[in-house]
Parts: structure tokens; sequence; C-alpha cells
């Protein structure tokens, strides 16, 4: 009864993933099989002797009590490695320093709040952000301030985002956001709120007494796939470029018609 209860199971593991776990289930059902076989071959023999139990009874016993155990076993090793699996996925989805989405993250999950804002008909739009000088706060005080100053970042941008927003570290000291519902125009002031945030929290290394800054660049997303992400992440780009060209600390819009609205330096 053990043995067939187990086969049972077994076949509710069907695929390619499971196929190592359902093989050496089986390998196991197959060697308790031949023991019991050799306890059927035996048992003539010691019905002869006149013995009261024979090896077929206590083979039974044996294997009643060894399948269940064994299954037991194997299924906390899927569970296991489920959970494994599960924790590599979301590794290979997150930026270790910051705990925020990496690049892979972000396409993931900014693709499923494109997707709803295609059946809502909602705009959306996508702001791309770094850290000013980031280079000369890694060269004059060293890689570990550096890293002090990207946790710091990503800790005020998480808690000021909304909770529709995708918001990822793209690499280095740039972060990329993705808003919903909004355009660029009215976008612009979301930012200009996460942007001062970032400054609020984070002291300059060298001088507690000054801030980080932060340049950002916005462009609408025409689109509602991963194409038009890039697309829309790569003028974006350009947008905090021009940022970075007009003195830094602040945010450029760039348009369909590659027109721009520059903010005020903050002072």
């Amino acid at each position: 009864m053990a043995i067939w209860m187990s086969l049972a199971q077994v076949r509710r593991y069907p695929g390619q993933r499971d196929r190592r776990l359902r093989l050496r289930i089986g390998a196991g059902l197959m060697a308790v099989i031949g023991l019991l076989c050799i306890a059927v071959g035996l048992d003539e023999a010691f019905r002869r002797s006149g013995l009261p139990i024979s090896p077929l009874t206590w083979m039974s016993v044996f294997v009643d009590a060894l399948v269940p155990g064994f299954y037991i076993f194997a299924l906390s090793s899927l569970r296991s490695r489920d959970e494994l699996e599960r924790l590599l996925a979301a590794a290979a989805e997150q930026d270790p320093l910051t705990g925020l989405p990496n690049r892979a993250g972000f396409k993931a999950r900014a693709a499923a709040s494109l997707d709803a804002c295609r059946r809502s008909g909602q705009p959306a739009t996508i702001a791309m952000l770094d850290i000013d000088r980031f280079k000369t706060i890694n060269d004059g005080w060293g890689h570990g301030a550096g890293d002090e100053v990207l946790r710091g970042v990503a800790q005020a941008a998480r808690d000021s985002v909304r909770a529709t927003d995708v918001f990822a570290r793209f690499g280095g000291e740039e972060f990329i956001l993705l808003m919903v519902d909004v355009g660029p125009e009215d976008a612009l002031p979301l930012v200009e709120r996460i942007r001062a945030a970032m400054t609020r929290a984070v002291p300059h290394p060298g001088a507690p007494e000054h801030r980080v800054t932060i340049s950002a660049g916005l462009a609408a997303i025409e689109g509602h796939d991963v194409p038009a992400i890039e697309l829309a992440a790569k003028a974006a780009d350009g947008g905090l470029y021009l940022a970075k060209e007009a003195g830094r600390n602040r945010a450029i819009v760039v348009s369909r018609e590659r027109e721009t609205s520059v903010l005020p330096e903050r002072a």
C-alpha cells in the first residue's frame, strides 16, 4: 500500500523541472520492490523450516515503515529546492547594495505596470535620476562612503515614491523611475519631491553641513511594451544630460518635440 501511495504522489510532479526528483523516488521504490522480490524467494524456504514469522512478513513491516519516511524526505527536498529557486530568482532581480530592483527587476515590474496602463488608457512617464559628482565622492572619501550615499539615496526614494511607481537602480549612481497614470509635466512635481527627499536625507561625506544633490530627466512613454520603455529611458537620459550641462541639481522634461522645461537650480 505504501508503495502505491508513493507512486501516486510521484505523478503529482510532472515536467522537466522535477525530473531528477521523480527519478530518485522511482529508484528508491524499485530498490524496495527488489528487496521484496528477494524476500518472496526466501519465504517458501522459511515456511518449510517451521519458523512462525517469515522474511516476507518482516520485510513488509520494514517497507511500510521505510517508504513513508522516504516520501517525506523527498517532498522536503522538493520544498527546499523550490525555496532555493525562489531566493535565487529574487536575487537575480535585486541590487544587493541598495535592495532596490536592478535592471532586470525593473523591466519585469515595469512591463506589468505598463500593461495595466494599456488596459486603463492612462499615460506613463520615465525619469532617470543621477547623483551629482558621485565620482568625486568615491575618489575623495572612498568607495565605502560612496556606498553609504547610494544606500541613503535609495532609502529616501523608496520612502517617497508612490505605491504604483517602480523605482530601481539602473547602474552605478543612476536610478530609474516609472510613474504610471501621469504624463511628464504632471510627473515633474513628483520627481521634485523625490529629489528633495534624497537631498534632505543624505549629507555629503566630506561636509555634513552640505547635502548630496540629484539631477533628473523625464520623458513620456509612447507605447505599452518594453521597447517603448527603452526609448523613453533613452530620451529621459538625454534630459538628464541636459540637466548636468545646465548646472546640475535640477530636473528637465524632454517632450516629444524635444522641447525642454528647466526648473531653477535649488539653493
